[in-house]
């Protein structure tokens, strides 16, 4: 079987001439796949200056059989070289965990790009994603989505949850139940600070240090002055959205220390 085929994606053409680079971009746990819509602050930089932008649903390899987290990592090493060349990596959440555990796949020149990607979690997240996970299979889609929306808000003041209106009858509601509460499941006792530690390319991590779920505390990078950490202050789990004019004020800033503007 051919997964590449099988990928929910969306494909963002550059608005700025010069040099061809491409950024992949890999998603977060989502019920339901939007389109890219969870990293538009982030895509509508990177298109404006010059990037094209593929953006993956990380959990399209997922099935019933895949045992844990090592075993997505291996099915997405697979997938990779139908995707090279790329410049940047990005993941955002469990898309950004993932790409951290690929950096020893990929050219040691790649760039990454993280938002409140865990490089490791520790017992307090790993008990959040398991209520999240057991909320949902226990109480149904809505419950889950809105225990995940009281966590990614910031200290804990609940965001919107998103809507479950637009899932196709039961089995639609059913699939979107299955894929958050495993990719929940499989973002638990992550450790993936040696992939990071051992990338001599460029890294830059942003998290919200108001976050209930992936924070500082969480962050895996290295003594090297290619790897950065900008901390939000005032946003929770979702920082390019919460507080987007600042976080793209460190992604472009990065961006072009690195080359790449």
């Amino acid at each position: 079987m051919n997964r590449v085929l099988e990928l929910r994606s969306a494909a963002f053409l550059p608005e700025a001439a010069g040099p061809q680079r491409l950024a992949l971009v890999l998603s977060p746990v989502l019920p339901e796949w939007d389109g890219g819509a969870f990293f538009r602050p982030i895509v509508r930089l990177l298109t404006k200056s010059g990037f094209s932008v593929f953006v993956v649903d990380a959990l399209a390899p997922w099935d019933e059989s895949v045992s844990g987290f090592p075993e997505m990592v291996a099915r997405w090493r697979t997938l990779l070289s139908a995707f090279r060349p790329f410049n940047l990596l990005c993941g955002n959440a469990f898309g950004g965990a993932l790409a951290q555990a690929l950096l020893p796949s990929v050219a040691p020149s790649t760039a990454a790009l993280l938002v409140s990607g865990p490089g490791r979690t520790d017992p307090d997240l790993d008990r959040r994603l398991e209520a999240i996970a057991s909320a949902t299979e226990s109480h149904g889609l809505h419950r889950g989505l809105s225990l995940l929306a009281e966590y990614v808000g910031p200290d804990g003041v609940s965001t919107q949850p998103p809507e479950t209106t637009g899932f196709t009858g039961d089995r639609g509601h059913d699939c979107a139940a299955r894929r958050l509460s495993a990719g929940m499941r499989l973002l638990r006792h992550v450790d993936v600070t040696d992939c990071v530690g051992n990338h001599p390319g460029p890294v830059l991590n942003v998290v919200g240090a108001r976050s209930l779920l992936v924070g500082p505390r969480h962050v895996a990078a290295s003594a090297s002055a290619r790897h950065r950490v900008f901390v939000e202050p005032d946003s929770g789990m979702r920082p390019h959205l919460h507080r987007s004019e600042t976080v793209a004020a460190a992604v472009r800033r990065f961006l072009r220390e690195e080359g790449l503007l």
